[in-house]
């Protein structure tokens, strides 16, 4: 699953990466996540946008 994130308050090297509870769309090629984190119950958001590949903007498909 994309968009995943790690909490500030228990973070550690080995850490897992969370997946959110919740994604909202956020206006146009954006989303808006929220995350609980199993570990302390801190429970945070975090915006995502979509970004154009760079090898996709010189190389269209046909």
């Amino acid at each position: 699953m994309h968009y995943r994130d790690t909490c500030d308050r228990c973070l550690t090297d080995d850490s897992p990466a969370i997946a959110p509870v919740k994604v909202t769309p956020n206006g146009p090629g954006s989303i808006l996540a929220t995350y609980r984190c199993p570990t302390c119950g801190f429970i945070w958001t975090c915006g995502w946008s979509a970004e154009e590949d760079a090898d996709e903007a010189r190389h269209p498909a046909a």
